[in-house]
């Protein structure tokens, strides 16, 4: 196992994922530069684009604890040159532990009980790539076009743009959630102290009106959960 993961993490490795991170990177950099360009260009505020992009920053630090503490996982079977590579391309920790797992049950291999060989780790870079490419792509050659389906999915309403972009989010995360929901048990208990923390922070804060607790919501209901899912288990 020890020269498994001088292979896994081995200079090649790092050198290989590099293109790929160095991708993403720039696309977020793009992005970043073509938002606070457009804000300008359409009349928003300079203070509220600085506010836009310090809550930005600090609502991604919740779900930036729990990649963290799945990419941990993921290292001690891949490595880490291509665990950061295959989270860097759409950031679900899940769905890389899940594709690792079906390369080992494709393989005959138990993760966590067996000895990894090279074979896997060649596999599984196979799996893992194929399936984080296909986002990589869509944003580079789609996400300019997205004006035209929003302008469809709403039928020319442009009431209705933030209304969809809601439901979507809410559906999409609603189905990750209820992924972990049953069986019952630590995740779904954790599941719900989540939810009633959120809960009773937006009450809370409709009086209160507290622009921290606006930016620190989401990070102090994933650590509820977090904590709450470690003490029930």
């Amino acid at each position: 196992m020890t020269e498994y993961n001088e292979i896994a993490n081995s200079p090649i490795l790092w050198m290989a994922a590099a293109p790929a991170l160095c991708f993403v990177f720039l696309q977020a950099w793009l992005f970043f530069r073509k938002s606070v360009k457009t804000a300008a260009e359409i009349g928003i505020p300079e203070k509220a684009v600085r506010s836009a992009i310090r809550g930005a920053s600090i609502a991604s630090i919740g779900p930036c604890f729990m990649m963290l503490s799945g990419i941990l996982t993921l290292m001690l079977y891949v490595g880490a040159p291509m665990a950061w590579m295959r989270i860097d391309f759409i950031g679900s920790v899940a769905d890389a532990l899940m594709e690792a797992a079906f390369t080992a049950d494709g393989m005959g291999i138990k993760l966590g009980q067996d000895t990894l060989t090279v074979d896997y780790l060649c596999a599984a870079a196979i799996v893992m790539t194929t399936c984080g490419l296909p986002f990589l792509l869509f944003v580079s050659f789609f996400a300019d076009r997205m004006d035209k389906v929003n302008h469809f999915m709403s039928g020319g309403n442009t009431h209705l743009i933030p209304v969809i972009g809601s439901g979507a989010m809410i559906g999409s995360f609603g189905a990750l959630t209820m992924n972990f929901a049953y069986p019952s048990g630590a995740s779904t208990i954790a599941i719900i102290a989540s939810a009633l923390s959120m809960a009773a922070i937006v009450l809370y804060n409709r009086k209160a009106n507290m622009q921290w607790l606006k930016e620190w919501g989401l990070t102090i209901c994933m650590l509820i959960g977090m904590c709450v899912a470690v003490l029930v288990k």
